[in-house]
């Protein structure tokens, strides 16, 4: 073969390799640009995915919040198909990132008592169970994503605290105070900074434990605190009128900070451990070693609590709401609008039958026409300009309850054939009272309107004794004269702007140009005071030992109180300063603590406020 033929081979060898390997190239381009495209679907696919999973999180958290939004308004949430969902239950969000955004809401048992455990505190809750399906579907291809999820409620009445601070900023900081001895019992939280200095020697004690009680009661006592705790006083000075009555002359005395805070955390151990360095230095700072030394029973910066404000006393609002209509198995309610500025006419309403009007009934001491009511009279009384609150500065004009008569008079109401032949709700009795014309009315005129507790009208013996677990709310100002729930003590509480406590031994008046009557008469109170108090600034407000509002010069003689404490706005109508001496009062001695009763759940008062918090239990299959 020539040279020539061995060359034209050789070249055509080489276009043959050349042509396979650029086939071979362009089958990888081909492959590469497949896999690519098939890199870019799974990526988009992923995305959507991601976006539509996303969404239906959304979904559970849009269905979270209308259950806990419900609950915080003092409102059960049943479903969603009760609460504007479609034909299948499901509520629409719509447009959410490119997904409408559908969740359903269904409870599936009835509430059942919980028990939550934080360090040493344990806490007793209503726990609610709810099924949430959230559904995410794509505007452009109509791809869904379907998440589901089981959560509980847990609903916290305040009453399982013996003082409890809630409200935000300068409100809510809790200021204990101690002008005279004080030692206590109870769980203790504040949304603000705990102050525990004490003034004029005296000092305060935080017991784990009820001395009255023997052993140590089952649920442990703990102090928590959002901000920091501060063996010091809030400001420096305050106001008094001093000397006994008729004194008038306003000093001003600088606090004296001892370091007389104590904590003791059971009753077999007599020494008292003094708190001084500790309290102070419970702060960012060393937080965790400070609260080991108290074996967590004294917590800092723990999280706030989000609590109701003062619009569910207001006319109209929550509470007046449920009296006419409790809406809640074996609970009674009754609406009494006082006289009030206006000067109308007492009404009274009856829940049962529903929102009847019985204020003949009431006025002329019967249960049906012709047909008498056995039992103390009257029952429910006005008064007008009746006595001098000298912390606000004005007269007071009162409408006048007696609770044992008011519940004697209904239980025979109820069992009167003429209305049904029923008994009195198990599960407790709601009573609404204002002398408020409507939600606008501000009371800062002169005389004040306000609600007064007062057994026996006509002789003025104290309302020893109730029929009942029973919640007792109103807008206005409240005053309690004498003892109160002290026979067969029952589960009360008191919901009002502000709680005044007037002695046994009040006299019927007070004119704030004379002297402050003397009392020598112990006096006993046992109920939850839920309701509002005025905030340090400048000088001293009085804190968590001015609480109860007081009248009189009590000069040794005991106020016994067993209750909580629950200070959730501070007071709109009876917003007077704090004063001490003078013609405003003199202290008791201050026999408190907390109602160690109120442990149990049936002791609870109906419908008293509470805060709320979520479980997620784990999502479903």
């Amino acid at each position: 073969m020539s040279h020539i033929s061995l060359l034209k081979q050789e070249k055509g060898g080489t276009v043959i390799i050349f042509l396979f390997i650029m086939s071979m190239l362009a089958a990888l381009a081909v492959g590469a640009l497949q896999v690519t495209s098939l890199n870019l679907e799974s990526s988009n696919a992923l995305r959507k995915g991601k976006q539509a999973y996303y969404s239906s999180e959304v979904g559970l958290d849009l269905a979270v919040n209308d259950i806990v939004t419900s609950f915080q308004n003092l409102v059960t949430y049943t479903s969603s198909a009760q609460n504007g969902g479609d034909g299948q239950g499901f509520i629409t969000a719509n447009n959410f990132q490119g997904h409408n955004v559908r969740y359903s809401i269904t409870p599936t048992q009835p509430r059942f008592l919980y028990q939550t455990a934080t360090g040493q505190d344990i806490l007793n809750h209503w726990a609610y169970t709810y099924d949430i399906v959230a559904i995410s579907t794509s505007l452009t291809d109509n791809s869904t994503e379907t998440l589901r999820e089981r959560i509980r409620i847990l609903e916290t009445p305040l009453v399982q605290w013996f003082i409890f601070y809630g409200g935000q900023g300068a409100a809510a900081d809790l200021e204990i105070h101690s002008g005279s001895n004080w030692t206590g019992w109870g769980r203790i939280h504040t949304n603000g900074n705990l102050y525990v200095g004490s003034t004029q020697g005296a000092f305060h004690r935080f017991q784990n434990f009820d001395p009255n009680g023997g052993n140590p009661i089952q649920t442990p006592h703990a102090i928590t605190v959002s901000g920091d705790i501060l063996n010091s006083t809030k400001v420096n000075n305050f106001q008094v009128k001093t000397g006994p009555p008729p004194g008038f002359a306003t000093q001003q005395f600088e606090f004296t900070v001892n370091a007389n805070a104590q904590v003791k955390t059971t009753n077999t151990n007599t020494v008292w451990q003094d708190q001084q360095t500790i309290f102070q230095t419970i702060n960012t700072g060393n937080q965790v070693a400070e609260e080991a030394r108290f074996n967590n029973f004294v917590l800092a910066e723990e999280q706030t609590r989000n609590t109701p404000g003062p619009v569910i006393v207001q006319r109209n609002g929550f509470y007046e709401t449920r009296s006419l209509n409790p809406q809640q198995p074996g609970v009674d309610g009754v609406t009494i609008l006082g006289q009030g500025p206006l000067g109308a006419g007492t009404t009274v309403t009856v829940s049962r039958p529903l929102n009847t009007d019985v204020t003949a009934l009431i006025a002329a001491g019967q249960t049906s026409p012709g047909i008498p009511y056995v039992g103390p009279m009257p029952i429910i009384g006005e008064s007008v300009n009746s006595f001098g609150d000298c912390r606000e500065n004005r007269q007071v004009s009162t409408t006048d309850i007696d609770m044992n008569a008011l519940t004697l008079w209904y239980q025979q109401y109820l069992a009167d054939p003429v209305n049904g032949g029923g008994v009195l709700g198990q599960n407790g009795f709601l009573v609404y009272a204002s002398r408020s014309p409507n939600a606008a009315f501000t009371n800062l005129a002169n005389p004040m309107q306000a609600i007064r507790l007062q057994g026996g009208l006509g002789g003025g013996a104290p309302v020893a004794q109730l029929q009942g677990n029973a919640t007792i709310s109103t807008d206005n100002p409240l005053y309690i004269q004498g003892d109160f729930n002290t026979i067969n003590r029952k589960g009360v509480a008191i919901i009002a702007d502000a709680i005044n406590v007037l002695s046994n031994g009040w006299a019927g008046g007070k004119n704030c140009n004379n002297a402050t009557p003397n009392t020598n008469t112990p006096t006993s109170v046992n109920a939850a005071f839920i309701t509002g108090n005025s905030v340090t600034t400048n000088t001293f407000a009085g804190g968590a030992i001015n609480y109860p509002r007081f009248h009189e010069w009590w000069q040794n003689v005991p106020f016994n109180y067993r209750g909580a404490f629950i200070n959730l706005w501070v007071s709109g109508q009876a917003n007077g300063a704090w004063c001490l001496g003078g013609n405003c009062y003199s202290a008791p001695i201050r026999n408190w603590g907390w109602e160690t009763n109120f442990q149990n759940p049936n002791f609870w008062p109906p419908f008293i406020p509470s805060v709320y918090s979520v479980e997620r239990v784990g999502f479903l299959e």
